[in-house]
């Protein structure tokens, strides 16, 4: 009997989560896991089903960030936030023209050693137009004349301006009129 007496004593001393536990949520869960196991052999996923009811997480964030936003934000937060953006904007606008700015030190670069290239042609150019020049001045004024009728008059003009000027009034006694006139007219412009 005594055995009797303390298996009712043991039964009549269940907490109340314990009875919360035996009553409903065991139950509940033998319950779900039934009705999962139905709908599986349905075919139906249950997880899908329930993320159409959920929402999603980008809006979910995004309405918690603007709730601590307006909870937490005062008026100096803002203009923190507004100048911090503002420094950014600046910063990429400095780094753009930092890179224009390489561009055209490139481009600069470019165009100085144009430069001096064209520079040592020029120089070329006036050396073999010595060297032309020496030939002529050893020549007779009759056949140096004829050879600067058949020259290109930009080339003709770089070889008279090369000449001492005794040789150059020389050849130009040699040639006619007209035409002499037309080299002194050219010689005058370009010194």
């Amino acid at each position: 009997m005594k055995k009797d007496n303390q298996t009712e004593e043991k039964e009549g001393k269940y907490t109340f989560m314990q009875k919360l536990l035996y009553l409903f949520i065991i139950p509940l869960l033998f319950t779900v896991v039934v009705m999962l196991g139905y709908l599986t052999y349905e075919g139906k996923n249950v997880f899908e089903v329930a993320q159409t009811f959920l929402p999603e997480k980008e809006e979910v964030i995004t309405s918690i960030e603007g709730q601590k936003e307006q909870e937490t934000t005062s008026p100096d937060e803002n203009e923190k936030g507004r100048s911090s953006q503002d420094v950014i904007l600046l910063e990429r606008k400095v780094s753009e023209k930092e890179r224009e700015i390489t561009k055209l030190v490139s481009q600069l670069e470019q165009a100085n050693k144009r430069i001096e290239d064209l520079q040592q042609q020029q120089q070329q150019v006036k050396a073999s137009n010595r060297e032309l020049a020496k030939l002529y001045e050893g020549m007779s004024t009759k056949k140096a004349a004829q050879i600067i009728l058949e020259l290109e008059e930009e080339r003709a003009l770089l070889i008279l301006k090369e000449l001492s000027t005794s040789k150059t009034s020389s050849i130009l006694g040699q040639l006619e009129p007209e035409q002499a006139a037309r080299f002194t007219e050219l010689l005058a412009k370009n010194e």
